[in-house]
């Protein structure tokens, strides 16, 4: 009998060696098998520990059991719909390219008012090492958290990366998110980072504001 696709769940993942371990959903549908990130090509993304996805188990020679055609549940319910909709990928590009020079913009204008609250006198010149220092910390924590989801261990709590951004580290955690593909998809999260920057940008512009 031919052997057929399941659910299970990443348990493990290597990314310095590329290989892991896929547990099933249902203990009863056999134990955890090894794959190989040649098994999982979702165009580039790498596996994180904890996601769902489908895989087709085959036991081998030496009796231990092997993950092949491992695939992200979210992302075929994704392909799915792309199918039915069928979006122009000119649209897709569009919209992804709209966000960064959106973004791009933003971090322009937060810099000049910078620039302009210091010449001014309104803001300390030792502000702008000191931000650069708390936006290389923060793309190192937002690195540090991404390495931890992958290897299942203790991750960083979202309020400190949220903090971290408020205090003006958010152009260093919005790159971060671009480069490393690190709660870019989590909307939730996305929600509470653009709400850092604005409250971020309010606070500068009362700082900034003319005396009356």
């Amino acid at each position: 009998m031919p052997p057929t696709s399941q659910p299970g769940k990443i348990a493990s993942w290597d990314d310095g060696r590329g290989y892991g371990f896929v547990e099933p959903l249902d203990p009863a549908d056999g134990p955890r098998a090894f794959f190989h990130i040649r098994d999982y090509d979702q165009g580039g993304r790498r596996p994180d520990v904890g996601e769902i996805v489908r895989y087709t188990p085959e036991r081998q020679p030496d009796g231990r059991w092997r993950a092949h055609r491992v695939v992200r549940v979210s992302l075929t319910a994704a392909r799915d719909r792309r199918r039915r909709q069928a979006p122009p990928a000119a649209r897709l590009h569009a919209r992804g390219h709209g966000g960064a020079l959106a973004m791009t913009l933003a971090i322009a204008l937060w810099a000049a008012a910078l620039a302009w609250g210091i010449a001014i006198g309104r803001l300390p010149a030792a502000l702008v090492p000191a931000l650069a220092v708390l936006n290389l910390v923060t793309f190192g924590m937002y690195a540090l958290d991404k390495r931890a989801a992958q290897a299942g261990r203790r991750r960083t709590p979202e309020a400190q990366l949220h903090l971290f951004e408020l205090l003006g580290g958010w152009p260093a955690a919005w790159l971060a998110q671009r480069l490393l593909r690190h709660k870019s998809a989590k909307r939730a999260y996305r929600h509470v980072f653009v709400t850092m920057i604005a409250l971020h940008a309010i606070a500068l512009a009362l700082v900034l504001r003319p005396a009356s």
